[in-house]
């Protein structure tokens, strides 16, 4: 079984294809099946997709899905600890996306899905030269070209680092397409129609005759987030680029019946981030059908467009997110585009009306995804959605989940992190343990999967009672709900001679009353718990619902009537109750029953103090090698977060994340691009670290976060019980970079005259990306004799409300003035360069 033939477009389980030239790096895995005992019996464990694949520019392509009845969706992601991904050209022509990040060769893989009209051989074909007219040097491209009576696609030769490329063609018609891209001046998307007689030729593709090609909007704070450009013929093929943030697409207007030019755009509030979203989000879509106008810009108008307000929960912490959208165009491929969302928060949507968009949520940095249903909206206002409401559980997926293929069954339930809304989830990070068994006999037996990976096994073809447990655990600094979800069904199966879904009952939870951190407070709170079966003819009835405040050390029953499919009891909790788990049992007519427990379902009213449990502890906690953390007004920065930790069992993993303000409602977030990376030192000892990104406009974005920051460090044991989850274990200063000027005059003067000495004082605006006055501070002004290599103090002065001084000495000697500022706990000291002054006598 292709473990990809369970996606489809709303399917997270991401299949990862290597790409020529690529570095992959692949799932952890999977420990060796148990050996089966009954007839002839085998178990495999199937790889899964791999975990990554990176692009020669270190990004990363996932192909979300690949079906006949969805087609191919991607993204492509930022480079390690990026902000954002880079500009990218694709096409997806004859069954084979190729993707060409900005700069770099063009890498390509093949679908099981798209538009494969390819041209048939010819025997009389002509030598047609395709080349780009270009005031500067293009040297890496993708051409392509289309019979335009057919539509069916030919394969052009590029060569290398020239504006050209050949093909071999019959007499026709035809339609040709030159993508290419300069760094920092844009992108364009050329092309050409023309005709092949009985001779060659050469087809020229004008860069002058190129347009600027958008959707502009009415709101004047709005900038480009991300958008995608691209051309869509008849046949399915397409060209076109995506990414690259606000960076422009030309494109050559045209007029060619059944061919469109599409665009996708997000738009957000100048100034906004990854760490200091934006308040609203425009997710636009046009089409110029059949001809692309001479000024190929759509006007939008706010007020047509659909309005709602979003709200995303939080697991117990808050993070940073990503809402990833893609138009459902009717065409085979399309691209996903991110913004940044703030978790937990609200977000107001304008957004194409009546257009469907299919959606994805994102949880810090590809660590829990969410595939939200497919949203049409009409123009006006909508009513709002929220997204992430917990419990984070199991749910049914028609597209991914367990089944039985005659004598061979599979397990694959990777939706086990849905929302309570339905929108099925999973963690990148957590790891799956299965069980399969029949009376004494198991059949198989995996722990340490990923997700994705689903487990086979050959069963006999005989009827029989099956034991299956599927157990999901994770620990992530973001999340502290639902670290473990445990499935324990049994289920009458016996083979048949097509595919076909387990008989597994199911049970859905949902709880009202919680806060935007999926918290309950002082009043009651809902809890509903529903029994399905994924047989169609099957009464599912729910036997049992009970809840548990001490991680399901102990259970208290819930009024349940036994009778019906469902139940609805309202619970108010003590103040001293940090999580609630639950714990519910259904049954069905046909013999089916399941038992399923969510530890730490929600969140209960109590502060959320530090945890340990077992022998599990951590120490030596260093940010940035034990310096304070000193930021400019823009631009990159990275560092480490180290820690030791150490348990009687061994490290499994840990991980560290920087918060400023209290533990509950933090001022703001710094995670990492990826949980900490334990090496192994010992048996019971690892080192771990993380690596963390910074860009002090785009992460942090408001000067007042300047101060000290609080690291949380979390560590687990190899046993699988013990941990330690520990707030404020360490902290660092993040500080203004300073500038401090110095200048005097004049330059020369006799002894005892008057010498101005003037200075300056600026520090790092993270809100507007330059430096600006720090006025009211302290300076100390320092003078160094001539021929000597001391500096002493003459006098401390205070800076204007502009951070400018003048102060006026007399001379004594020649010699070097400069100004000192000490810093303060938010603003990093800096020493001003020299101003020599010559004393006469």
């Amino acid at each position: 079984m292709r473990s990809y033939r369970l996606l489809t477009t709303a399917s997270l389980a991401t299949l990862f294809v290597a790409l020529s030239g690529s570095a992959v790096v692949a799932a952890p895995a999977p420990n060796t099946a148990a050996a089966a005992k009954a007839d002839s019996a085998t178990v495999t464990t199937a790889g899964g997709p791999q975990k990554a694949v990176r692009l020669a520019n270190g990004e990363r392509l996932e192909l979300m899905s690949d079906d006949t009845r969805s087609g191919s969706l991607f993204r492509v992601l930022p480079a390690d600890n990026a902000d954002r991904a880079g500009r990218y050209a694709y096409a997806s022509v004859g069954g084979t996306l190729r993707v060409q990040p900005e700069g770099h060769s063009a890498q390509a893989m093949k679908l099981t899905t798209g538009a494969r009209v390819a041209a048939a051989a010819t025997a009389n074909t002509y030598p047609v030269k395709l080349t780009i007219a270009s005031a500067v040097a293009v040297n890496s491209k993708m051409l392509y070209l289309w019979d335009r009576q057919t539509w069916a696609s030919y394969l052009v030769k590029d060569e290398e680092f020239t504006p050209n490329g050949s093909v071999q063609l019959p007499a026709g018609d035809f339609f040709a397409v030159a993508l290419y891209s300069r760094p920092g001046a844009g992108s364009y998307l050329l092309t050409r129609t023309f005709q092949v007689t009985n001779a060659g030729t050469t087809v020229r593709f004008e860069e002058s005759a190129a347009r600027e090609t958008r959707i502009a909007v009415d709101e004047a704070t709005a900038r480009r987030q991300n958008s995608a450009v691209w051309i869509s013929v008849p046949s399915g093929g397409l060209a076109g680029f995506a990414g690259g943030g606000a960076e422009k697409v030309y494109v050559t207007p045209f007029s060619l019946a059944g061919v469109s030019l599409r665009l996708h755009e997000l738009l957000i509030k100048q100034g906004a981030s990854e760490y200091v979203p934006s308040p609203y989000r425009y997710d636009l879509y046009h089409s110029f059908d059949n001809t692309v106008p001479a000024n190929p810009v759509a006007q939008v108008a706010t007020a047509g467009l659909a309005r709602t307000v979003t709200s995303f929960r939080g697991q117990a912490r808050n993070t940073n997110g990503w809402l990833m959208t893609v138009p459902a165009t009717g065409d085979w491929t399309g691209v996903y585009l991110p913004s940044p969302v703030a978790i937990p928060g609200n977000i107001t949507e304008y957004v194409t009306p009546n257009r469907s968009f299919q959606r994805l949520l994102s949880y810090r940095y590809l660590a829990h995804d969410l595939t939200l249903k497919n949203r049409a909206l009409p123009a006006g206002t909508a009513a709002g959605e929220t997204i992430g409401a917990a419990p984070f559980a199991p749910r049914p997926s028609d597209a991914a989940t367990s089944g039985r293929d005659n004598a061979t069954m599979w397990i694959y339930e990777y939706p086990s992190l849905s929302d309570a809304a339905g929108n099925l989830g999973l963690d990148n990070d957590a790891k799956v343990s299965v069980t399969l068994k029949s009376g004494w006999d198991t059949y198989a037996s995996a722990t340490g999967l990923s997700p994705y990976q689903p487990v086979s096994a050959t069963v006999p073809t005989a009827a029989a009672v099956y034991q299956l447990d599927h157990t999901v655990t994770r620990a992530g600094s973001w999340s502290r709900l639902s670290t473990e979800v445990r499935s324990e069904w049994r289920f009458l199966s016996a083979a048949i001679p097509y595919q076909s879904r387990l008989p597994l009952v199911d049970v859905d939870f949902a709880v009202a009353g919680l806060d935007a951190q999926n918290t309950a407070g002082a009043a009651p709170v809902r809890i509903d718990a529903t029994a399905t079966s994924r047989r169609w003819d099957a009464i599912p009835t729910l036997t049992g619902l009970e809840y548990s405040t001490d991680d399901g050390a102990t259970w208290l029953a819930l009024p349940v009537s036994g009778s019906e499919d469902r139940a609805s009891v309202e619970l108010t909790l003590p103040s001293t109750v940090a999580f609630v788990s639950l714990r519910a049992t259904a049954v069905d007519d046909f013999g089916g029953s399941l038992r399923r427990t969510v530890i730490r379902a929600f969140a209960g009213p109590a502060s959320q103090s530090d945890e340990t449990v077992g022998g599990t502890k951590v120490s030596n906690v260093v940010v940035n090698g034990g310096s304070p953390l000193v930021l400019t007004p823009s631009g990159a920065r990275q560092f480490n977060a180290k820690f030791t930790a150490t348990d009687p069992s061994g490290i499994a993993d840990g991980d560290v994340y920087l918060y400023r303000g209290s533990y509950r409602n933090p001022d703001r977030v710094l995670v990492s691009g990826s949980p900490a990376v334990c090496t192994r030192v010992s048996a019971t000892t690892a080192t771990c670290q993380a690596t963390f990104r910074v860009d002090p406009r785009l992460s942090l974005g408001k000067n007042a976060l300047a101060g000290v920051w609080q690291v949380a460090v979390r560590a687990h044991g190899k046993d699988e019980k013990s941990f330690t989850d520990r707030h404020a274990v360490a902290s660092i200063s993040v500080r203004h970079h300073a500038k401090l000027t110095t200048s005097a005059t004049p330059k020369s003067v006799r002894k005892g005259k008057t010498i101005t000495v003037k200075g300056a004082l600026t520090q790092a605006n993270w809100e507007n990306g330059a430096y600006s006055g720090y006025g009211g501070q302290l300076v100390t002004l320092q003078f160094r004799k001539a021929g000597s290599k001391k500096y002493v103090t003459l006098k401390k002065v205070r800076l204007d409300k502009y951070g400018k001084v003048s102060v006026k000495v007399k001379g004594s000697a020649s010699g070097y003035f400069r100004l000192v500022f000490a810093g303060t706990s938010t603003t990093a000291a800096v020493t001003s360069s020299s101003a020599y002054v010559k004393v006469k006598k």
